[in-house]
Formats: C-alpha cells, sequence, structure tokens
C-alpha cells in the first residue's frame, strides 16, 4: 500500500492543513476533525532523534505534567542531558496545546515503539488527541468519502482492515509525514457535525521503531 502524499490544496472539507500554530484553533470548526499541522523537523532535532534511537531500543514515558514541567521530566526519564532540541520541541507542542484548550495539565506519553500499537482502524473515545511521529511510520487515516463506519470495531466481524471493507480505496489512505502534529477529534468531542476521526498506527518493528508523541487531556 502506498498511501497519498497529504496536499494542502486537497478539498476534503473535513480536514484542515495548517502551517502555523494558530490554525490548530481550526480543530473549533465543527465541520472539521482533523487538523494536520505540515512541517519539517529541523536538524538539531534529527540530530537528537538519532542519538535518541541509537541508545535506546524502546521505552514508554507517561505523566499528567504542567508544561512547565516537560523539560525536567524528560531529562529524569530520558537519564539524558543531550537532547536540549528535542525537548525544546516537545515542550513547545505541550505548552500550545494546553493553551489551544486552556488546560494547567496535560497527559503526555512518549514512547519508542517496536511494535504496531494500534493496528485496526478505529476511533477515540476521547475529547482531542495530538499526535506526532519523530522517527518512523507515521499516523494513517481516513478521509469521510472513503470509511465504511459499519466496518468499525465488532462490524468488522473479527477481519483485518484489508478485508473488512472499512475502505474503499487503499490507495486513498492518507498518512502524515514525520514532524507533521495531528489534532484529531474523538467521540467525546461536544456538538461536532462530524463523527470521530478514523484512523491507525503504522507498523513499528525493532528494525524500523517508531518514536511517537501523544498529548491528552489530563
Amino acid at each position: 500500500m502506498t498511501a497519498l502524499a497529504i496536499n494542502k490544496t486537497e478539498s476534503i472539507n473535513h480536514i484542515k492543513y495548517a502551517s502555523d500554530t494558530i490554525d490548530l484553533a481550526d480543530i473549533y470548526d465543527q465541520f472539521v476533525n482533523l487538523v494536520v499541522w505540515q512541517r519539517q523537523l529541523n536538524a538539531a532535532i534529527t540530530e537528537d532523534v538519532s542519538a535518541l534511537l541509537n541508545t535506546h531500543t524502546s521505552f514508554a514515558f507517561r505523566a499528567v505534567l504542567k508544561p512547565s514541567e516537560v523539560h525536567e521530566w524528560l531529562r529524569v526519564s530520558l537519564k539524558q542531558q543531550a537532547y536540549t532540541a528535542l525537548e525544546n520541541d516537545i515542550a513547545s507542542i505541550a505548552e500550545i496545546f494546553a493553551d489551544l484548550f486552556d488546560l494547567s495539565h496535560v497527559g503526555l506519553r512518549l514512547e519508542l515503539l517496536n511494535k504496531t500499537m494500534c493496528p485496526r482502524f478505529h476511533v477515540d473515545k476521547l475529547m482531542c488527541r495530538l499526535v506526532s511521529t519523530y522517527a518512523g511510520n507515521t499516523t494513517q487515516w481516513l478521509t469521510e468519502d472513503n470509511v465504511d463506519r459499519t466496518k468499525l470495531g465488532a462490524g468488522a466481524n473479527g477481519l483485518p482492515d484489508e478485508t473488512s471493507g472499512i475502505y474503499i480505496n487503499e490507495e486513498a489512505i492518507q498518512q502524515a509525514s514525520p514532524g507533521d502534529v495531528l489534532l484529531m477529534k474523538g467521540q467525546a468531542w461536544p456538538n461536532s457535525s462530524l463523527p470521530a476521526l478514523v484512523h491507525r498506527s503504522p507498523s513499528a518493528t525493532a528494525l524500523s521503531p517508531r518514536l511517537l508523541l501523544g498529548i491528552d487531556f489530563a
């Protein structure tokens, strides 16, 4: 399967593509269930990510924090002083998420995955989740014209996505780029005119691990 590259000019009305943090507020649009902040990781962050992958095989760090506490938490968790650019980026994203939803604390997780986490298309039960992949394969999702929601969960009859009929066109599966920040509406979002975003985790293996940042409401 080759995912289509996401394109800011694409006429899919439930997705908004952001070039700046101010555009993330589009998630409040009742006709939007995904905002994709498209960005390129700078050289300093890329170097930190490479160094981290060279010194760790897997980990899963989770905490409820104030954005101002993220730096110290990362340094304690990673037992390392050398990932300044990556720490700065994660702390900045946590602050942006907190400001966007007027939160004092956020639920933050940083995971280095060597196996696939959520391989089947699904929807989240929460209000909104932020995900960003720093290394490895990235989050995939289905557009509203390419999903049969009756095949979610038990509706798939135990069949994998490839044969359940949950998507119409495999070539139209969408996928983020490394470094992109995704804001995904879940089922708990109030007064939305659209159902929750259908998405899944991509493959991850020991030879091709995935470094994932996730931020939730605390």
